[in-house]
C-alpha cells in the first residue's frame, strides 16, 4: 500500500540526507501530498507513467497544472512544500529510490529511464510533409504463442507517440499559423480539470496520433464529442494534420457502433469488458476530414473556433 511505500521512501531519504537537516521529511511529505493530489494509491507502472508525463508541467510555475497543485497544497496549509521547491527536488529522488527496489521489474526501469516529457520533442516541418491521409487495412489478430510480453513497452510507446503528436500540433499552431500559446490557445493535456488536450477559444481539441491508421476513444472523449465540447485533430508526424468535426456522420456511426458492441458484450458476456476498441481509418473518413495544412490562420479559426456546425 501507499503508506508502506512512502515509509520506505522516507527511510531512503533519511539514509541519503541524514536525519538532522529535515530534507528527508520535506521530500517525503512533498511526494506523499502529490500522490494524494493525483489520487494515486500505489507506486507502480501506472503511477510512474503518469508522473513522468506531467513532470515538466509540475516544474513550470506558469503551467495550469502547477497552479492547480499549488492551490491544492495551499488549501491544506502545505504550500511551503511546493513554493520552496521541495516537490520539484523530491521527484528525481523518488526515481532514484525506485531504481533501488528489487520489487521493480525491468519494465518499470524502462519507464523511469525513457519517459520524460521534456525529452519528447516534435517540431513541425512543412518541407518534408507527405500529406497523405493514413488509411489502414483490417486488423487481423494473431494468437501465436510468444515468449516476450511487451505490454509495458507498448504503453510507454503509446504515451510518447501521443505526446509527440500534441507537441507537433502545437508547433504547427505557433510556428506556421502564428498563434500565441496561453493567449490564443492553452495546452491542457496534463491538466485534470480538462477532458481534452488543447483549449482553443471556446472549443476543446482532442489530438489523436493516426500514424498507424488507427486510434482509440475513451468514454470521456466520446462524451465530450457528443456534447459538442470537442473536435478531433488527427496527426501523423511528418505527414499531415487533419480535423474531424464532432458533427461528422462517420464519427457518429463509429460511436454508435462502439456503444452497440459494448451493449452486446454486457448483455451476453459477464466476464468481458471492451474498454479499448481500436478504430480503423478508411476512405469514408478520408472524405470527411479537413486538411488543416491548407488553411490560413483565419480559416483555421473559423473552422475550429465554434462548437458544432459542419
Amino acid at each position: 500500500m501507499i503508506e508502506n511505500e512512502i515509509a520506505n521512501f522516507k527511510k531512503y531519504c533519511t539514509e541519503k540526507y541524514g536525519s538532522r537537516t529535515g530534507t528527508a521529511v520535506s521530500y517525503t511529505n512533498a511526494i506523499k501530498y502529490l500522490f494524494e493530489y493525483l489520487h494515486m494509491e500505489n507506486i507502480d507502472n501506472e503511477s510512474v507513467l503518469e508522473l513522468r508525463s506531467i513532470e515538466t508541467n509540475i516544474r513550470n510555475t506558469n503551467s495550469s497544472l502547477y497552479k492547480d497543485i499549488l492551490e491544492f497544497f495551499v488549501t491544506r496549509g502545505q504550500s511551503s512544500y511546493i513554493e520552496k521547491g521541495f516537490l520539484k527536488a523530491a521527484i528525481p529522488v523518488l526515481y532514484e529510490y525506485l531504481k533501488t527496489q528489487t520489487s521493480l521489474s525491468q519494465s518499470d526501469n524502462i519507464i523511469l529511464e525513457e519517459l520524460k516529457d521534456s525529452q519528447i520533442d516534435a517540431r513541425f516541418n512543412q518541407d518534408i510533409l507527405k500529406n497523405e491521409f493514413p488509411v489502414a487495412d483490417k486488423i487481423l489478430h494473431d494468437y501465436t504463442l510468444r515468449r516476450i510480453n511487451g505490454t509495458t513497452q507498448l504503453a510507454v510507446k503509446r504515451i510518447v507517440s501521443g505526446r509527440k503528436s500534441e507537441k507537433y500540433f502545437i508547433s504547427f499552431l505557433t510556428d506556421i499559423l502564428n498563434f500565441e500559446p496561453n493567449i490564443d490557445f492553452i495546452d491542457v493535456a496534463n491538466n485534470k480539470n480538462y477532458g481534452y488536450d488543447i483549449w482553443f477559444h471556446n472549443i476543446g481539441l482532442e489530438i489523436k496520433n493516426i500514424g498507424s491508421g488507427t486510434f482509440y476513444l475513451t468514454d470521456n472523449e466520446i462524451a465530450q464529442l457528443e456534447s459538442k465540447q470537442t473536435h478531433l485533430i488527427f496527426v501523423d508526424v511528418n505527414n499531415g494534420i487533419w480535423l474531424l468535426k464532432n458533427s461528422s456522420p462517420w464519427l457518429k456511426k463509429i460511436i454508435d457502433d462502439i456503444k452497440s458492441i459494448r451493449k452486446i458484450c454486457t448483455d451476453n458476456y459477464d466476464n468481458l469488458d471492451l474498454s479499448d476498441i481500436r478504430i480503423i481509418t478508411d476512405d469514408a473518413l478520408k472524405q470527411q476530414v479537413h486538411n488543416l495544412l491548407k488553411k490560413s490562420k483565419n480559416e483555421f479559426t473559423e473552422l475550429i473556433g465554434c462548437r458544432g456546425g459542419n
